[in-house]
């Protein structure tokens, strides 16, 4: 089955808005790619109670921060010149957000119940909330993004 000229021509728009606008593109692409995989996490009785919204807000939007970061590089074919690298730039993008999203919920928690021991607990604690969040679910985020980081670069370098 070949494709039309309306499916090449809706994929060379695509293409262009990404060429043109790369950090819109890619704060949108990793920060809708997180948040609905972030949603579908959760226990459904537990997605839309307590803490659990607003947490999948903030790792939705620290992705969609460290995508607007990295989305330049996604499509600049000097810096990133196979799509194998581009997935690469998917995974530093999740690590990125992982390590933003650790700071600002130990700047949460710190601000709200929890009260450090000690100088070494500033430090401490935001490596192993990192640590956690990696392990509890950001490991899947990781390879969504290394999937959204491939889709982007072959989308904006397609012909």
């Amino acid at each position: 089955m070949g494709h039309t000229d309306d499916d090449r021509d809706s994929g060379n728009l695509l293409g262009a808005y990404i060429r043109q606008s790369p950090r819109a593109a890619g704060a949108l692409a990793f920060g809708v790619s997180t948040l609905v995989v972030q949603h579908f996490a959760w226990y459904p009785d537990a997605r839309m109670s307590g803490l659990a919204p607003a947490l999948t807000l903030a790792v939705a939007l620290c992705h969609a921060i460290a995508g607007a970061m990295t989305g330049p590089r996604l499509v600049d074919g000097t810096r990133t010149s196979t799509a194998s690298r581009a997935g690469l730039v998917g995974a530093v993008t999740s690590l990125l957000a992982i390590v933003l999203f650790a700071f600002l919920f130990t700047g949460y928690l710190f601000a709200t119940n929890v009260h450090p021991v000690g100088s070494i607990s500033y430090v401490a604690f935001p490596l192993l909330t990192a640590l956690f969040a990696f392990v509890g679910d950001g490991w899947v985020l990781l390879l969504v993004s290394i999937g959204v980081g491939w889709a982007l670069y072959r989308v904006a370098t397609r012909r």
